[in-house]
């Protein structure tokens, strides 16, 4: 695959999702919590109370710690007087990478299709999602509809359930994006689709954007590659969207 990063995401704020282990029942990607990085220094915050259940799909705190979410382990909320964490709080996402410092930080970075002069730690928690196999969270970009410019790679929902029909098919493959406004969960689902079969969905917390862009902009898209095997296979998908004059511009 030959396509590679020429404009990186530049978030001012992530979501931290948390999905729950193997074993649980439901397993959907919960937003817990935001990272911003506004002000003068980055701070993080638990979702509450109706935001919480506007980004859960009407779904309670309740509901989500009997799924078995007991919060990040760095951000105790019992800790924090006005709910916001100030101290330390990039440091403790960037420590779910691999040190910068590293030989082979190159290397890790080519499998987001990276390479050039040393991205900005939101950038770069952005592209990567800081996810590690262990503990079931990750930084999501909800990316910004107004950008005009951007490339990025995106975990494809929902793949695990399609792993044996979509076997056939190779890295590098280009995939539809293509709205799916009748969907029961979410009027803004974009699902991908390969040479007519559906692989899976655009991220929940990312589909206002991405169904945006379908409309004001030019939007590709590639299988990138997977990985995982047995009950958690993954795969990510390369997109690359751009302005284009001919298109309406909506708000």
């Amino acid at each position: 695959m030959e396509h590679w990063v020429e404009y990186p995401p530049n978030p001012s704020e992530l979501t931290l999702a948390w999905r729950a282990p193997d074993g649980v029942l439901d397993r959907m990607r919960w937003a817990v919590g935001v990272l911003s990085n506004v002000g003068p220094t980055a701070t993080f915050r638990y979702l509450r109370n109706g935001e919480f259940k506007a980004e859960n799909r009407g779904k309670n705190l309740a509901q989500l710690t009997a799924s078995g979410f007991r919060g990040y382990p760095t951000f105790d909320a019992g800790r924090s007087k006005d709910g916001i964490f100030a101290e330390g709080v990039l440091e403790a996402f960037l420590r779910r990478m691999p040190p910068a410092a590293r030989p082979d930080f190159p290397k890790y970075l080519e499998l987001y299709r990276y390479r050039g002069i040393p991205l900005a730690p939101m950038s770069l928690l952005a592209l990567t999602t800081a996810k590690l196999p262990s503990d079931g969270f990750s930084l999501v970009d909800r990316l910004d509809p107004q950008s005009v410019a951007c490339d990025t790679v995106l975990e494809i929902a929902g793949f695990r359930y399609r792993e044996t029909e979509t076997a056939f098919l190779r890295d590098g493959v280009e995939l539809q994006l293509i709205p799916e406004p009748t969907n029961p969960y979410d009027s803004s689902a974009v699902k991908m689709e390969a040479s007519g079969v559906t692989i899976g969905y655009v991220n929940r917390l990312q589909t206002r954007s991405v169904a945006m862009w379908l409309k004001t902009r030019v939007v590709s898209c590639w299988l990138l590659r997977r990985s995982g095997r047995g009950h958690s296979p993954l795969a990510f998908a390369f997109m690359r969207m751009r302005s284009n004059e001919n298109l309406p511009m909506t708000s």
